[in-house]
Formats: structure tokens, sequence, C-alpha cells
């Protein structure tokens, strides 16, 4: 045999060795990679490890600091963002006593790379009222003072106060109603306190605790605020209330409905034959006071048992609620003690739900129609009702539960085919009967049934109609909504036969008519993604058939107009 040609011989060309060099610089990439990731883990693991250490250090510092000295601190700022006079307001003191602790500090944090820190202070309540309206009376909640009255909302023990003329709330003074020494800021004596540490801008460590005046005291000291609990479960929060005193009030709450309300829907009776229940408990032999929508006017009182306990049913209150939303506020007093207020919301509901607009009705000549109705919860004369609870409405056709589209802004309600989101296409020459019932929040039910048979001829001897074609002439905005409303009387509209184009291109079809078609209306609508230059022009190009097929020539119309973009 021959030599075999060197051109032919196997060996290591060019295209493997740039394999080769591909593989090695994926490699080298990926090592690179793996190195970089494990020391970003072992940075953030060292700074977990110094900062968790450094907190636990700087918050045995602080815990070491007076309580009523105990305030925000800001280690980028002069002074560190104090700026006033400390201490009782008999023996004032122009510097801050606890500054070096505070140098320490920040001493200590430098040491660990560490360029900025903060302490901010929140003060927190037991929340005997159940204020924030979890269902518990044992957790805490912050102060709270939302209309800027400088005391909390819910008990007004607990406020800012000043003792003396000055323009800070560094200071104390001693209470002789409390028998106690007492804080310029919110005395609950206790705060809840929040550590954070900054490295180059961005947070590198938080931590949170709470500090005491009992804690660094070591006596129990009587708060500036209430002492009395206060604990309402009925009515619970955010419920709803109906009114039998009306014949058709008392009908709409007797109607039966296909669905069971929900296990969180919760509402009370309260009119004048059946007063609206108020129980809970509070501190045994405590007296309850009720009020309605402020805290200034006693609507009632009831006395608590020797258990604590209460449970009474108030006209007074009754006839306090105004349609639509209340507070309800209770308070317990007894001797010179008293609770925070325990407010309860409630919505007062004087008027059923309605079902309006039903359509369609009679002979109609469409094998897509719009199928549906107006399903609102209005309130009686004014305020805000119940609203509608979706969980129970039901809707049949012929007997069939249906599925629906439900929209709760409006209350508009369409018989839908799931997959699509358009109307289903129906039986020819067919009766069908539509029932529709629903309830509110309060209780009150609502139904409706209406009929109407589908008629579609099999000639139409005229055109589908378009109209109210928008925008038109020289005004038109950058971005314009393009519509019509397209109809025929006859055989109806064949949704899946509209195509609008814009310039010669097509943006609504067959593919995505659902998004674009309202039914009920009869208009097709589109929205360019991008505005229009000014001054331009463009051309809209509408096409759509109806459900008759003779004669062929009267099927299909086409239309087209033209506008332009104001300057």
């Amino acid at each position: 045999m021959g030599a075999i040609p060197s051109r032919l011989r196997p060996g290591f060309g060019l295209v493997e060795a740039m394999m080769a060099v591909f593989v090695l610089s994926i490699l080298g990439l990926s090592v690179a990679y793996m190195y970089q990731y494990l020391a970003v883990v072992s940075v953030k693991t060292r700074e977990n490890v110094y900062t968790s250490r450094l907190s636990a250090a700087v918050f045995s510092k602080f815990k070491t600091v007076e309580y009523y000295y105990l305030f925000d601190y800001d280690s980028s700022l002069p002074n560190y963002g104090l700026a006033g006079n400390y201490g009782p307001v008999s023996l004032q003191k122009a510097a801050y006593p606890y500054l070096g602790l505070l140098n320490e500090v920040t001493a200590l944090a430098s040491r660990y790379s560490v360029d900025r820190w903060t302490l901010e202070t929140k003060f927190k309540l037991r929340d005997v009222s159940d204020a924030n309206g979890n269902g518990l009376f044992s957790d805490l909640r912050d102060f709270t003072d939302a209309d800027g009255d400088l005391r909390d909302d819910y008990d007004a023990g607990v406020r800012y106060y000043k003792a003396n003329a000055d323009a800070d709330y560094y200071d104390t003074y001693v209470s002789t109603s409390l028998n106690k020494t007492a804080s310029e800021l919110p005395d609950t004596n206790l705060k809840e306190v929040t550590l954070r540490f900054y490295k180059r801008g961005k947070i590198i460590h938080t931590q949170t605790d709470l500090i005491s005046l009992e804690m660094l005291s070591g006596i129990e000291s009587k708060s500036s605020g209430a002492e009395l609990k206060m604990f309402v479960n009925q009515p619970a929060n955010d419920t709803c209330l109906y009114d039998l005193s009306l014949p058709a009030r008392q009908a709409a709450f007797a109607l039966g409905l296909s669905k069971a309300y929900p296990a969180e829907v919760t509402a009370y009776r309260a009119d004048n034959s059946s007063f609206l229940r108020l129980w809970g408990e509070t501190t045994p032999l405590a007296t309850v006071k009720f009020y309605v929508n402020s805290m200034t006017t006693v609507r009632d009182s009831i006395p608590a048992n020797a258990s604590g306990t209460f449970d009474y049913q108030s006209l007074a209150v009754t006839n306090a609620l105004a349609e639509g939303e209340n507070t309800i506020y209770a308070q317990a007093t007894k001797d010179t003690y008293y609770s925070p207020f325990a407010p309860r919301r409630v919505t007062r509901d004087l008027n059923p739900p309605s079902i309006s607009a039903a359509a369609p009705a009679g002979t109609i000549g469409d094998l897509m129609p719009y199928v549906g109705a107006v399903l609102l919860d209005e309130p009686a004369a004014s305020g805000t009702p119940c609203g509608v609870c979706q969980e129970v409405i039901t809707l049949k056709v012929n007997g069939a539960e249906a599925p629906y589209n439900y929209s709760l802004s409006d209350g508009k309600l369409s018989w839908a085919d799931p997959a699509t989101g358009l109307p289903h296409k129906l039986a020819n020459n067919t009766a069908y009967t539509v029932y529709l019932e629903g309830g509110d929040n309060a209780y009150y039910k609502v139904n409706s049934t209406w009929t109407f048979t589908v008629s579609v001829p099999g000639t139409d001897n005229s055109k589908p109609t378009v109209a109210n074609k928008t925008p038109s002439g020289a005004s038109a905005p950058a971005l314009p909504e393009i519509s019509c409303r397209l109809f025929d009387n006859q055989s109806g509209i064949d949704p899946y036969s509209i195509t609008l184009a814009v310039d010669g291109v097509v943006e609504v079809s067959s593919t995505n008519i659902s998004g674009f078609w309202d039914p009920a209306t009869g208009t097709v609508s589109y929205t360019p993604a991008q505005a229009f230059s000014p001054g331009s022009s463009h051309t809209v190009d509408v096409a759509v058939s109806h459900w008759a097929d003779d004669p062929a020539d009267k099927k299909t119309h086409a239309e087209s107009w033209n506008f332009t973009v104001e300057n």
C-alpha cells in the first residue's frame, strides 16, 4: 500500500485547537466565578458574624442608659441629632449626659468598618382594647396619632406633654396624678428600639429589641396611660349591620340562595325592633361607655358584671348609627381608672342589592348576543353600602349553572365562555331562560329571571353597519382610542369576522378579538402602543360580517376613515 497523504492523516488540527481553547476558557471562567462567589460568601458571612457581635455589644451599652434618656440617634449628624436640654425640668442639663457612651459606640463600630449607625425608637403600648382589630388584647401596638393632636388616638392619657417652655421633649417631670416621674414624650414605659449599621451608604445589619422602664429600674411602674382592659366581641371589626324595619328589607333578607355565604362574612341586626348587641369583657364591675363616630359624646353606658363581662342591646347606639360606615368606640371606667378606646368599624346597610338592565329580551337576530345584567349594591340615601358578596352569585341558563364575568366596580355581569371571554354561540330558533341571584355582605338577597329567543334568518339583504367612528378630522390626540360601533339588526354581528387595521397593519382580528370587543355595546376599540407624531395622518380599515350567508354580497362590509394628529 502507498503512504497516506499528509492532508488525510489523523491529527490535532485548527478546529480541535479552537475547541480546546474554548473549553479551557469556559473552565477557567467557571473556576474564577466559583472563587469570586466563595469570596463574596466568605465576606458576607464574616460581615454577619461581626455585625451580630457588634449589635449585641451596642445593645448591652444602650440598656445601661436611663430609660428617660434613650432617644433617636444618628452618628452622621452633629451631636447625633440631639438638640435641647435634658433631665428633670427643675434641674436641666445643656449637655446630653450619655454623650460619652454614644462616642464609645461610634468608636466600637468604626473598628468593624461601620461608617454610620442609627437608633430609632417607637413607643409601644399593651393593646388591652384590641385597637388593631386582630382579636387579641395581650399583644403590643404602636403609639398612634393620626389626627396630629399629640395624643394617642385610643388612649388620650398617652401623649406628648410640655412641662416647661423649651422646644424639645427630652425632659422629665414629676406627675402628681400618677405619683411618678414621667417623660414629656409619650410615657408608655416601653420602647421598640431598632439599631442599624451602615457601610458605604448601605444597611448591612438591622436588629430590633424592646427596652422597658421596668427592665432598667427593676420596679413595676404605673403607666401614664390606661389601666383597664377592654375587649369588644360583638360587633366584630369591619362587619355589616342590617335593618329589618321595612317589609322590602325583610323580604330581601328572607330570600334563599343556591350558595352559602362564606364564614368570614358577618352581619348583625340593628333596628328599632332588635337593637344592636354590644358584648365583650373588661375589668369586673367597671362601667362601659359607648360612643359613635366621635369620642366626645357618650351614647350609652352599661355596668360589667362581677366577672367583667357585659352583654347589652342598645337602642341609643342603634339610633346614633348613620347609613354607611360608622365607628363604635367602647371605653371602661372604674374609680379613677380607665381603659383605652376599643374601636369597632361597622357598616349600616339600609338598601338591598338590585338587578337591572337585564338583556336580551324578546326575539333577537344574533347567534352570539350579549347576555347579562347589572347587579349593584347602592345606598338608600348616602354613605357606603356593604357591597355585593361575589361568592354567592349564581347564574343559570335553561336551568343549568353557567359561568359568568362580574365587575365589582360597576356591577356588570355577563354570561361568557371562560375559554374566550366572548359570549357563547347559541342555537338558532331556540328559547333561553336566564336566572340570576346574588346577595350583599349584609345578608340582603335579590334574584331576577328573563327570557329571550334566538332567531337568525338565513337571508339578510342589508350589510352590517359601521358607526360612531373615532377619532376623525384633524384634532386627534397623539395616543387616541380608535373605535367604532358595529351592528346588524337582522342577523347579528359575527365577532370572529371583525378586523381592524391601522395604516395597513392589522391590529384586531379573530386571534385577539376578545380583548378589543365589547358585546354589550357592539364596540370594537384599539389604542396604539406608542403615540403618533404631531401632525401625522392615519387610516383605519374595519371589516365585519353578519351571520346570514344569503346573499353573499351582503354578508361582509368594509369601511375606512382617516384622522390627523393635532400639532
